[in-house]
Formats: C-alpha cells, sequence, structure tokens
C-alpha cells in the first residue's frame, strides 16, 4: 500500500489545487463568521465553540464528500485508473490506499477546522464581546464530528460502489439531502412508519445519537444500509471491474 502516491498524485494537480484553496476560504469564512458574529446575536454576548463549529459544518458537509469522491473514484472517470493498475496490479491494495489518504486529508481538514473554531471563537468571546464560552467542546466531539464522519464514511462508499466522479458527488450530497427533508416532512405530517423509514436511512442522526452513547441496534442500521452493504459491494466491483 502507498497512500502517499495517491496523495501526491491528488494534491499535484490543478484542479486539487484550487478546490482546496476554496475550501480553506470557505472554512476560515465560516469559522470567521460564526465566532465573531456571536457576541452581537446572543443575548449574554458571549462566543460559544459549539455554535461555531456547526456554522463550520455546513460548508464541511460539502467539502468533504467532493474531496472524498475525487480521490477516490475520480481515477475511473478520467481513466487514468488503467495506469495505476498497471503500475499497482494489486487492486485492492490500491483502493485501500486510496481511502487511508482521503482519511488523511479528512483529519487534516478537521483538526485545521476545530483550530480555526477555537481561535475565532476566542477572539469574538473575550475580545469583541463579554466572553468565550469553551464548557460545551464536547459537544463538537459527540455531535458535529460524529456527523462529518458519517459524512466521510457515506462518501466513501458511494465513491466505492458507484466509481463515478459525477454519480458519487450527486449521490454522497443529495442522499442525506432527501433523507433529512423527508424526515421533516414525515414528522410534519406525523407519520410513524415513514419516520422510522427514514430513521433507518438518516446516518447523521444514527451518528449522533451513537456518539453521544444512546444509540440503539436500530441505529446500527443506517450504517448497515448506508455503508456496510455499498462499500462492500464496491470493494467487489473494485476487484472485478474491467479496465478500458
Amino acid at each position: 500500500m502507498r497512500p502517499d502516491i495517491d496523495l501526491r498524485s491528488f494534491l499535484d494537480t490543478r484542479g486539487a489545487a484550487i478546490l482546496l484553496t476554496l475550501s480553506l476560504l470557505a472554512v476560515l469564512g465560516f469559522a470567521l463568521l460564526g465566532g465573531l458574529i456571536q457576541p452581537s446575536l446572543m443575548p449574554e454576548g458571549t462566543s460559544d465553540i459549539s455554535l461555531t463549529f456547526f456554522f463550520l459544518t455546513l460548508p464541511l458537509s460539502l467539502i468533504i464528500p467532493v474531496i472524498t469522491v475525487l480521490m477516490t473514484a475520480g481515477e475511473w472517470s478520467d481513466h487514468s485508473i488503467q495506469n495505476t493498475l498497471l503500475q499497482r496490479p494489486a487492486r485492492l491494495a490500491v483502493l485501500t490506499s486510496k481511502v487511508l489518504a482521503t482519511a488523511a486529508v479528512f483529519l487534516v481538514l478537521v483538526a485545521l477546522s476545530v483550530g480555526l473554531a477555537a481561535a475565532t471563537t476566542w477572539i469574538g468571546g473575550e475580545l469583541m464581546g463579554q466572553g468565550a464560552v469553551f464548557s460545551t467542546v464536547d459537544e463538537v466531539f459527540t455531535s458535529h464530528l460524529a456527523v462529518l464522519l458519517a459524512t466521510l464514511l457515506f462518501s466513501l462508499a458511494m465513491a466505492m460502489v458507484l466509481q463515478s466522479t459525477v454519480l458519487g458527488m450527486v449521490a454522497a450530497i443529495g442522499v442525506p439531502f432527501v433523507v433529512s427533508t423527508a424526515g421533516v416532512i414525515a414528522t410534519a405530517f406525523g407519520s410513524e412508519l415513514l419516520s422510522d423509514i427514514i430513521r433507518a436511512l438518516d446516518l447523521q442522526t444514527a451518528a449522533m445519537v451513537i456518539a453521544g452513547g444512546e444509540g440503539t441496534a436500530f441505529d446500527l442500521l443506517p450504517l448497515l444500509l448506508l455503508v456496510v452493504v455499498p462499500a462492500a459491494l464496491g470493494i467487489r466491483r473494485w476487484a472485478v471491474r474491467e479496465v478500458g
């Protein structure tokens, strides 16, 4: 396995440079927006790190699927996978390397986001408001980061099974949006059957519940349906798909 090769092959492209630059600008902008304007909006005049990071999850919920799909399935779409497999014939090792490279980018991006959230929360609270609130930092890890991890896992599963940049992005971004919208509709109509169906497909809510230590066996169902099964099919397809 050589995740460093896959990481360099992604980072050394003009498209990746543009994407990462725009992503960093978006993360910085939302961090500043979340941390600095809170004192003027909150009754106590404070800035809360949990709320700041919530602002950051908005761009990250789009950035993570785009980067994940591009790194994992991009070579299938531009047909460069043929050259990759000629140089590295072990297909599953290549797939594993791509997953590890994607995970490394995810960790760096999340660490940077947490750091920016903490910095802007402190600046907004201590220098521009009545104080910074860091007592809710546990919510960042048990709620917001759980959602981002679920986004990463689902995006990886879609990239692996679809092996297409366009289809992978549409699925990775569109399915969570459709599920969350359907959940609101189900709640509005008070349909328990529809609510249970949506709950079985709501990976992000299940991730928050599990991370908070309140999960049940039913909350593992979205993980099975949206991550484990597609990933297994994707691994199989990756191993046998013809190149050309």
